[in-house]
């Protein structure tokens, strides 16, 4: 049986060495915020580096960064996760630990929200650019179980080949077209106000307004079509025809069963 250490924030905050509790272990998940890893990531890559487990797990769950084109006004958040994924793929270079970046979209839990446009209380959900664009989501709980698929399948020699080391996965793809229809299902209210900002405009403030946070960079790569991971991902790979569990739609999460 693989050995996990599935949360090395534990580790962190109990004072432990990172020595001590990664010894033998198999698989690494990082759940650290780039803020404790810009703290300690240099003592914990080279303590995992000396334990060599078979698999490590980057903390890089949400947006797909990579496709960002926020040149010079790119939010601080993504500026550290590049740092934190060269210096960890640089530090575990030689050692049989296989590094993989997963990528699962916003969380159910963080993707209805003003910031983004949706308004449930209100019942207006406004885009940047088309009401049609999709917003990659994943249930966290879901995305718990696609961390042990993914653990498995690299650890057993005839599948290890099949896992790559940057991927991504999406409970759904939904747009806010269909939010607001699901909003509308579930509290038995009428369909709600779709209403469109310019992208642009938008886009071109955020150049401007160092306040801005993260959530409103993502906004904007909604309205690019940037975080519509219908046509790549591993849904498949992790969970063959929803075989091992059902993905948890957004209108699943408004129902109450989106967190457990």
């Amino acid at each position: 049986m693989a050995n996990v250490a599935a949360d090395p924030t534990d580790l962190y905050w109990t004072g432990e060495s990172f020595d001590d509790v990664l010894s033998g272990v198999d698989v690494v998940i990082n759940t650290f915020n780039t803020g404790v890893i810009l703290e300690v990531g240099e003592q914990l890559n080279a303590a995992i580096a000396r334990a060599n487990p078979k698999v490590y797990f980057l903390s890089d769950l949400g947006v797909d960064y990579r496709l960002n084109e926020f040149d010079g006004y790119e939010h601080t958040e993504w500026q550290r996760k590049r740092v934190i994924t060269a210096d960890t793929k640089a530090a575990l270079e030689g050692t049989q630990t296989k590094v993989i970046q997963l990528v699962t979209g916003m969380f159910h839990g963080w993707l209805l929200i003003p910031d983004l446009g949706i308004d449930i209380e209100k019942n207006v959900y406004t885009s940047l650019g088309p009401a049609s664009n999709r917003i990659a989501t994943t249930a966290e709980d879901d995305i718990g179980r696609s961390i042990a698929q993914l653990a498995v399948l690299s650890l057993d020699p005839a599948t290890a080949s099949t896992v790559p080391t940057n991927l991504r996965i999406a409970g759904e793809n939904v747009s806010y077209e269909e939010i607001r229809d699901a909003v509308s299902r579930v509290k038995g209210v009428p369909k709600g106000e779709l209403k469109s900002k310019s992208l642009e405009e938008f886009n071109n403030n955020l150049k401007v307004d160092t306040t801005a946070n993260a959530l409103q960079y993502i906004w904007v790569l909604v309205g690019q079509g940037k975080t519509d991971f219908s046509n790549e991902n591993a849904n498949e790979l992790v969970n063959p025809g929803q075989s091992l569990w059902k993905w948890k739609t957004v209108e699943d999460y408004l129902r109450g069963s989106g967190s457990g």
